[in-house]
């Protein structure tokens, strides 16, 4: 396993046992709301890099 595996593999257990917790207290779709917010702006920071390292090399 690689450390970038590792890594990967310890927010992966990390993220199970927040839902675990948001279901147990009834938080469920707010956790999901948060984890969907959270995802939308790695993806547009990730779309903004690829669009400057895009421009910056044609």
């Amino acid at each position: 396993m690689t450390p970038l595996q590792g890594i990967g593999l310890f927010v992966a257990a990390y993220l199970a046992l927040l839902a675990r917790s948001a279901w147990k207290q009834g938080e469920i779709r707010q956790f999901l709301m948060s984890c969907l917010i959270l995802a939308t702006l790695f993806a547009s920071l990730a779309a903004v890099i690829a669009t400057y390292i895009y421009f910056k090399t044609h």
